[in-house]
C-alpha cells in the first residue's frame, strides 16, 4: 500500500522553488540524474502544436534512489537531509515549474536484485504527496536508473527550456562535467547535446587554502567557447557540476567561463551556505585567483589571435619593433602591444582603412608608451585613439594593476637602476671623468633622484639646508607639527648653520618609537675620508642629538659619510668587533656610518642581482652608463662631461 508524506514546509517555500524558469528546473533535474552517476540522460518531449507540451519525460542510467531514503529526502525539504549527502530534493520540486503533476521512478540494487517503486507530487495537493510500494523487477534488459514523468506541463517555462538557445547554456553549465567525465552525454528527443565541437580551448590550474587546519584544494578550469556565450562563473562539486552561477567578474572580449571545482563548495552546498558564498572569506581569495588566472588566460590567448595581424605589419614595414627581443622586457613590451594593437584593429572605427603611415604614427604612440611610461597608455587610447569606452575598460582591466604594463615598467625599472650604477661607479673611480665632477653641484643633484641606492626603504625629504631647516622640515613632515617656525624660533640656532647634503626620511614609522630619519653627507669623488671628515659626520650627529627640540624618545637617526675611499687612520674604526663594517660611534638616539662607494654600489647591485639574472638583463658595456646618465642628468653634468 503506498504511503502518503508530509514534506514538511510551508506552502510559499514550495512555490518559491517552483518559481523557476523551465532552464534553471531542467538544470536542477539533470544535475540529480549526475549525482546518481548517469552516464546518459534521455529527455523526450512531444509538442501537440496548439501551444502545449503532451508530456516531458527525462530517464537516466543512474544507480537511482534507494527506497530506504526516499521519504527522508522528500518530506524533509531544506532539512537534515542536506547535511547527510549531495542529493537534493529541491531539484526534484523544481521539476514542478515544468508541470502541476510529477511522477518520479526509482530502479535500484537492492539485496541482489532490481527493486522500483514511484513517487507522484500534485502541485494542487502538495500535503498529499504519495510514495508507492516497491516491486521487484524482472526481465532481460531493465538497469538501474530514474524516470521523471511531467504532465500539464507549463508551456512557456517549457518552451523556454527547450529551445535551441536553451541547450547552449546547459552545455556551457555542464561542459567542465564532461571534461572529467567524456563518456556522459544527455540527448533531446535523440539528438546529443555537443560539447567538443563548442568548446575551443581549455585551460586549468590548481588553488590551495587554508581553512583552519584543513587544506582545500580548488581547481579552476577555464573554458573558450567558439560561440557567444553568457560568461559565467560556475561554482561546482570536485565532479564538475554546477551548484550555483555568478558574473564571470571580469570584461574579456572572448567568449570564455569559469569553473571552480571543490570539496569545500559541496560543504558549502551541504550547509545551505553557498547562495551567501560573497560573504565567505576563503571562496573570495579563491575567486581572485580564479579572476587572475582568466586575465591571464585572455591575455596569452589575445596574443595568440594576434599574430596574423602583426605577421602583416611586419611585411607592410610599419611594426615599431624592427629588432628581435632581447630578453624578456622586450618580449612583454611586444606581448602588451600585439594585444593592444590587435584590439584597436578590430574596435576601432576606420583603423583598417587608414592609409600606412597614419596606421605606422598610431602604432608607434602605443610603443612609445609602453617604452617610457605603461600608465600614459590609457590617455593615448582615450585621448588620442579613441578607442571606444568598453574595449577601454576591458584593457584597462587587461593591463592592470597585476598587469604585463606594470611589470614592463617594473623590469625597465630594474635595468635603469643596474646601468645607473654602472655609470655612478665610473664617475666615481675613473680619474678622468671625476677630476671636474663636483660634490654639490653635479653628484649632489643626482644622487637626491635616485635615493633607492640607500634602500628602498627611503624617500626623499630634503637637501642642501642648514641643519635649522633639517629641523624645520623635521616637525613639518614628520612630525605634522603646524606650529614649527615658534618651535625652531624659541631657541639658539647657531649650532645648527652647518649644512648635511642630504636628508631622507625613512617611509616607515618606527611604531609608537616614531621615525627614523637618514642623513648623507657627500663628498666629492676626489675626497677620501679622514679623521677631519669623521669628525665632522659625527658633530652632525652631536647637534641634533643634544637638540631638546628633537623628542629622543620619538626620533631615530642615521647619519652616512659617502667617501670615494677611506685613509688608513681611520680604517680600523670602520672594521670594530660586532659591528658591521662602517659603523663607527652611536648615540642614544643616533647611528654614525662611515662607508665607500664601493660599499653602496656593491650593496645596491646585490640587491638587483638576482632579479637580472631572472629577467635575463644584458647590459652592454660601460659606454651605456654613462650614456644613461648623460640623457638623464644632462643639467647636472660639467660641460665636459
Amino acid at each position: 500500500m503506498s504511503t502518503i508524506i508530509d514534506i514538511g514546509v510551508e506552502r510559499d517555500h514550495i512555490e518559491s522553488l517552483t518559481k523557476a524558469n523551465g532552464i534553471t528546473a531542467l538544470s536542477e533535474l539533470i544535475w540529480n540524474s549526475l549525482d546518481a552517476d548517469a552516464t546518459q540522460i534521455d529527455i523526450n518531449y512531444k509538442n501537440n502544436g496548439l501551444n502545449g507540451f503532451e508530456y516531458i519525460n527525462i530517464n537516466d542510467n543512474g544507480h537511482g534512489l534507494a527506497y530506504s531514503k526516499a521519504k527522508e529526502v522528500f518530506s524533509k525539504l531544506g532539512g537534515s537531509e542536506k547535511k547527510l549527502n549531495s542529493q537534493s530534493p529541491k531539484g526534484r520540486y523544481k521539476s514542478l515549474a515544468l508541470g502541476d503533476l510529477i511522477e518520479f521512478r526509482s530502479r535500484y540494487q537492492s539485496n541482489g536484485s532490481l527493486s522500483e517503486f514511484s513517487i507522484k507530487i500534485d502541485r494542487n495537493q502538495l500535503s498529499g504527496t504519495e510514495i508507492g510500494n516497491i516491486t521487484e523487477v524482472k526481465g532481460e534488459g531493465i538497469t538501474p536508473g530514474f524516470t521523471v514523468q511531467i504532465q500539464n506541463v507549463d508551456f512557456k517555462n517549457a518552451e523556454t527550456a527547450f529551445k535551441l538557445e536553451s541547450r547552449r547554456e546547459l552545455e556551457e553549465k555542464f561542459a567542465s562535467y564532461w571534461i572529467s567525465y567524456p563518456d556522459f552525454a544527455i540527448f533531446f528527443n535523440g539528438s546529443k547535446l555537443e560539447f567538443s565541437s563548442l568548446i575551443k580551448n581549455t585551460d586549468q590550474k590548481e588553488h590551495k587554502v587554508e581553512v583552519g587546519k584543513l587544506t582545500y584544494s580548488f581547481t579552476i578550469k577555464i573554458i573558450e567557447w567558439s560561440f557567444e556565450n553568457k560568461k559565467r562563473t560556475y561554482l561546482c562539486n570536485t565532479k564538475g557540476i554546477p551548484f550555483l552561477e555568478t558574473n564571470l567578474g571580469i570584461r574579456s572580449s572572448l567568449p570564455i567561463s569559469i569553473f571552480i571545482q571543490s570539496v569545500y563548495i559541496e560543504k558549502l552546498h551541504r550547509d545551505n551556505t553557498l547562495s551567501i558564498n560573497e560573504f565567505d572569506e576563503f571562496l573570495t581569495d579563491v575567486y581572485k585567483a580564479a579572476k587572475a588566472f582568466a586575465r591571464d588566460y585572455v591575455r596569452n590567448q589575445l596574443h595568440k589571435h594576434s599574430k596574423e595581424f602583426i605577421d602583416g605589419l611586419k611585411e607592410k614595414g610599419i611594426y615599431p619593433y624592427l629588432q628581435p627581443a632581447e630578453n624578456i622586457i622586450e618580449e612583454s613590451k611586444r606581448h602588451v602591444f600585439d594585444i593592444v594593437a590587435l584590439q584597436i584593429n578590430e574596435h576601432l572605427p576606420n583603423f583598417n582603412e587608414q592609409d600606412d603611415q597614419t596606421k605606422k604614427l598610431t602604432l608607434a604612440l602605443i610603443s612609445e608608451a609602453l617604452e617610457n611610461d605603461a600608465q600614459n597608455l590609457g590617455k593615448i587610447l582615450t585621448e588620442i585613439i579613441e578607442l571606444p569606452r568598453e574595449k577601454r575598460d576591458e584593457l584597462a582591466e587587461l593591463l592592470g594593476d597585476t598587469s604585463l604594463s606594470c611589470i614592463i615598467d617594473t623590469m625597465t625599472e630594474i635595468r635603469n637602476r643596474l646601468i645607473f650604477l654602472n655609470g655612478l661607479e665610473q664617475i666615481i673611480y675613473q680619474s678622468d671623468l671625476n677630476k671636474t665632477f663636483k660634490e654639490r653641484k653635479h653628484l649632489h643633484k643626482i644622487i637626491v633622484r635616485e635615493t633607492w641606492i640607500f634602500g628602498d626603504e627611503y624617500t626623499y625629504g630634503v637637501d642642501d639646508i642648514s641643519l635649522k631647516n633639517v629641523l624645520k622640515a623635521y616637525l613639518k613632515d614628520s612630525l605634522k607639527r603646524e606650529d614649527f617656525e615658534e618651535i625652531v624660533n624659541s631657541a639658539d640656532n647657531s649650532a645648527l648653520q652647518t649644512i648635511p647634503d642630504v636628508c631622507l626620511w625613512q617611509q616607515y614609522s618606527l611604531g609608537n618609537a616614531g621615525k627614523e630619519n637618514l642623513v648623507i653627507e657627500l663628498k666629492k669623488p676626489r675626497v677620501d675620508a679622514g679623521f677631519d671628515e669623521k669628525s665632522q659626520i659625527e658633530s652632525y650627529a652631536s647637534k641634533v642629538s643634544n637638540d631638546p627640540r628633537f623628542p629622543k624618545d620619538k626620533t631615530r637617526w642615521k647619519f652616512i659619510l659617502i667617501t670615494k675611499d677611506v685613509k688608513p687612520e681611520i680604517e680600523p674604526l670602520l672594521r670594530q668587533k660586532h659591528r658591521r663594517y662602517g659603523y663607527v660611534s652611536e648615540g642614544d638616539n643616533f647611528d654614525v656610518y662611515i662607508l665607500t662607494w664601493g660599499e653602496i654600489i656593491t650593496h645596491a647591485k646585490i640587491r638587483h642581482e638576482f632579479i637580472k639574472e631572472k629577467l635575463s638583463i644584458n647590459l652592454l658595456d660601460n659606454e651605456q652608463g654613462l650614456n644613461y646618465l648623460r640623457a638623464k642628468y644632462k643639467e647636472y653634468l660639467p660641460n665636459d662631461f
